[in-house]
């Protein structure tokens, strides 16, 4: 079988090469996002996802509002491991995928299956409400989607699109971004791709879970730190970008 080719390790190995031309030594600081962007050719969103996997082989050392800074490397043939897709990977493919689901689910779910849902948003409130950590019942709450659209290939792929969701590169870039801040951003999301399934809305639904894996995607490349939770309006208001118009990776 042919070895996978991630583009986030192939921007790392970059600029790892880009750190030993320029001869930085341990404690150096590398250029901003924007800079890195430039001289690789990529957009900002691989940059970050490769700085992350530099992040986790040990060569980099992300500081908050500072920047990152050049460590001796801990563990230099990780470079070289897939670590799997990247996160901007995966929530491309979920917007893709899972927004024909929600479609589906709006067609298709049974009383049971709407009332599944329903428990799994009951759940994320409580866990809100607590300020505790709300992921388990965010991925019961994907999937639940997929069981309801009847389609047991549809459901596997959810569950497997969510089992990338709790790899190390998308989990250190969701400490980075604060994603856990916005879990009431995520839990009003939730509630409107319910209200549309339930309303036997697929045009809504898929809309809805769209914008839903778009704010995910926002928060992600966000440079500001999370000060407030959005405001209804804007859920309201925000319309999907089509996928074939997303920014490439």
């Amino acid at each position: 079988m042919a070895k996978t080719h991630r583009r986030y390790q192939e921007v790392a190995a970059r600029i790892s090469r880009y750190i030993a031309e320029k001869g930085l030594e341990p404690g150096s600081r590398l250029p901003g996002e924007i800079d890195l962007a430039k001289i690789c050719g990529v957009s900002r969103p691989t940059i970050r996802e490769a700085m992350v996997a530099l992040e986790i082989a040990g060569e980099l050392e992300i500081r908050s509002g500072s920047g990152a800074y050049v460590r001796e490397s801990v563990n230099p043939m990780s470079l070289v491991l897939d670590s799997g897709p990247g996160p901007f990977e995966l929530l491309r493919a979920r917007i893709l995928i899972e927004g024909e689901i929600a479609a589906d689910a709006a067609l298709y779910a049974s009383a049971g299956d709407l009332t599944k849902i329903e428990k799994t948003l009951q759940q994320m409130r409580r866990l809100v409400q607590a300020k505790t950590n709300a992921q388990v019942t965010d991925r019961q709450f994907h999937v639940s989607i997929g069981e309801a659209a009847k389609n047991s290939v549809l459901t596997s792929i959810v569950d497997g699109l969510w089992a990338g969701m709790f790899a190390p590169m998308y989990h250190r870039l969701s400490q980075r971004a604060g994603l856990d801040l916005h879990q009431a951003a995520a839990l009003e999301d939730h509630e409107a791709i319910f209200a549309a399934i339930a309303g036997r809305n697929p045009n809504e639904a898929r809309r809805a879970m769209r914008r839903h894996l778009q704010h995910v995607e926002e928060h992600l490349t966000s440079d500001d730190a999370p000060v407030a939770p959005r405001s209804t309006s804007r859920t309201a208001s925000a319309e999907p970008v089509d996928t074939e118009q997303t920014q490439p990776a």
